[in-house]
């Protein structure tokens, strides 16, 4: 009978995940039924990763020595040599590899899939011959990359019904993969590899089962069966029930695969330790719970070890050097370099939450004749993306990007990187040395979000402002000895006519501040705001009679139904996104500002304050 390939893209981290791979290929596969092993090396320095893979993996091999195959991704045109996307040639490389087997069908893996039961022709293949798969509904993101996938072969699919997974394992019709690369080829003139560098939301099993819609739908190619593997991936599941479900469903017979993502061997707890311990000396592939869980323990330390792309961090390691000798935050809570490199997105609930707190703040402030506007401040890693080396090549969907998408109305929510990048030809709009923007940054944020409000409100011209450039440090130079400085580019108002009346003397969250203009026909402004607030509250000063600042991610109803508004602002950094924030449960402004001390007003003291003349 026909034989299958099975086909691993690995890489130089993955080198002791590998060897629970090879060791249940050895335990749980049978030569009737494989014939070639294919491991696919997509290290950046492959020759070390070569070097490690013959030392500590081909030695684990017995009764498969002869069937492996160790495979460098030039060899299927992928160049790290050239910079290219590990991320991406993972992708390219699971279609291509079909380029190297002679058989009907391979199987893909990787590198944290092991099998845990006896593979059995029957587990890939129908009694009517055909290979078996399984049907899966994709949300968020994937819903996204499921549509922007069939849009290629200008399919109609109902992006909200069960098409095929996204995962491996995957077994792959060979010919079928061989034409997709044909049909890509011909309509590029370039290979798999460059269609998803350009278009990012097209993924390779998506892709597929969208070329297999093309042909004529998935029932004629595959027979559709139940899930046959169970998988912990990095955030997913996330509730013990979900997760016990997942664990449990390994004792079901038709369950022949399990994997457990890298980085979620960290995220385990102790019940889940004991119980995959115990699965894998019940199937073989450990021969004491002791040793299983040494080997979980190895992976905890190895996930929590600096990612390679920010090993050049510097200062106190919070810090990475850029072209230009230009810093950026790195090894931050917020993950924010992982977040550019889309490797830190918010999962399907995150989201959703993100959804209802933006629209249930826009109907808060309709509902009181309020306008509200908010404002991201994007990231100095997006607005000078090309002097961070660790974001070359990367066209990563971002947690910006997720939420937007899921709005159904975006016309109140601003995210200037356009305006910024361009203001970058003129000035510095970002400090070099310092992890925000610079004041005239703030005035190109501030011009946006006022012409955004499409409200009758005077917005500053460029000739009632001046740029001035200076030289200093700021917060990410501070973090080196001697200190890094820089030019930086500063923005004053000529002849401004706000004045800041009042502070309760309170640092970061939980200030509170009053600007007053002698202009009283101007609508009245509270702004929300983290740290990006203190430069942007100059600009917006002369455009409201009354400026409130609160320094807080929420938005504070008491605030809005004492002072009484006509426009809300809420302004925060890019990277913060990660957490959605709860109006109605979080700590408030005025609660933070209690238990620091100062100058403490309640709001209608603070309204009280502002009714001084100037």
């Amino acid at each position: 009978m026909e034989k299958i390939d099975l086909a691993v893209v690995f890489y130089e981290k993955e080198i002791d995940i590998l060897a629970l791979l090879v060791k249940s290929i050895e335990l749980h596969c049978e030569s009737s039924l494989i014939d070639k092993i294919y491991f696919i090396n997509n290290a950046v320095n492959p020759s070390q990763c070569r070097e490690a893979f013959e030392k500590t993996v081909l030695p684990l091999f017995e009764n498969f020595k002869e069937a492996i195959c160790l495979v460098d991704a030039i060899s299927l045109g992928i160049n790290h040599k050239d910079e290219a996307n590990p991320y991406i040639a993972q992708q390219a490389l699971k279609l291509s590899i079909s380029a190297l087997s002679d058989k009907e069908h391979y199987l893909v893996l990787d590198a944290e899939n092991h099998f845990i039961r006896k593979l059995k022709r029957d587990d890939l293949f129908s009694e009517s011959g055909k290979p078996i798969s399984h049907l899966q509904i994709h949300g968020g993101y994937l819903k996204t990359c499921l549509k922007e996938s069939c849009s290629y072969f200008d399919v109609d699919v109902d992006p909200d019904k069960a098409v095929l997974p996204t995962v491996t394992p995957y077994l792959m019709i060979t010919s079928l993969v061989k034409e997709l690369l044909k049909e890509v080829e011909k309509r590029e003139g370039n290979g798999i590899y460059e269609l998803i560098s350009k278009n990012d939301k097209i993924t390779e099993f998506l892709l597929y089962f969208s070329y297999l819609t093309y042909r004529g739908g998935i029932e004629h190619f595959y027979s559709l069966e139940t899930k046959p593997y169970a998988t912990l991936f990095t955030k997913w599941p996330e509730s013990e029930g979900d997760i016990k479900r997942v664990l449990e469903s390994t004792k079901q017979d038709n369950v022949w695969m399990f994997s457990v993502h890298s980085k979620r061997f960290s995220q385990l707890k102790v019940n889940e330790i004991d119980f995959i311990a115990s699965l894998w000396v019940e199937r073989g592939l450990f021969e004491s719970v002791d040793g299983a869980k040494k080997f979980i323990e190895k992976q905890i330390n190895a996930s929590s070890s600096m990612p390679p792309v920010l090993l050049n961090a510097a200062g106190d390691g919070k810090v990475v050097e850029g072209r230009n000798k230009r810093l950026f935050i790195a090894n931050d809570s917020n993950e924010v370099i992982k977040q550019h490199r889309g490797e830190r997105l918010l999962n399907d609930s995150q989201i959703k939450a993100w959804r209802r707190v933006i629209e249930t703040r826009h109907a808060f402030c309709t509902v009181k004749g309020v306008s509200y506007r908010l404002m991201i401040v994007p990231d100095a890693h997006a607005v000078h993306k090309d002097e961070l080396p660790q974001l070359d090549k990367v066209n990563a969907e971002r947690p910006i990007d997720q939420i937007t998408s899921a709005l159904y109305d975006r016309s109140y929510i601003s995210y200037p990187l356009v305006e910024l990048i361009d203001a970058a030809k003129r000035g510095e709009s970002y400090h070099p040395v310092d992890s925000h923007y610079t004041a005239y940054g703030a005035y190109v944020c501030y011009k946006r979000i006022m012409q955004d409000l499409r409200v009758n409100i005077p917005i500053l011209k460029d000739d009632d402002v001046e740029l001035i450039t200076k030289r200093g440090s700021g917060d990410l130079g501070e973090k080196f000895s001697p200190h890094r400085v820089a030019d930086y580019t500063e923005c004053v108002v000529k002849q401004g006519n706000a004045k800041k009346i009042w502070n309760n003397g309170v640092t970061n969250r939980g200030h509170m501040s009053v600007w007053v203009n002698p202009n009283s026909s101007l609508p009245t402004c509270v702004l929300f705001t983290d740290s990006y607030g203190w430069k942007i509250q100059r600009f917006l000063a002369e455009s409201f009679s009354k400026l409130f600042i609160i320094h807080s991610p929420l938005l504070e109803h008491d605030a809005i139904d004492i002072l009484k508004p006509n426009v809300v602002l809420s302004l925060m950094a890019e990277r913060f996104l990660i957490y959605t924030p709860k109006d109605i449960f979080d700590k408030s402004a005025l609660q933070f500002a209690h238990e620091k001390g100062g100058d403490i007003k309640s709001y209608e003291e603070i309204l009280t304050v502002s009714n001084i003349s100037i």
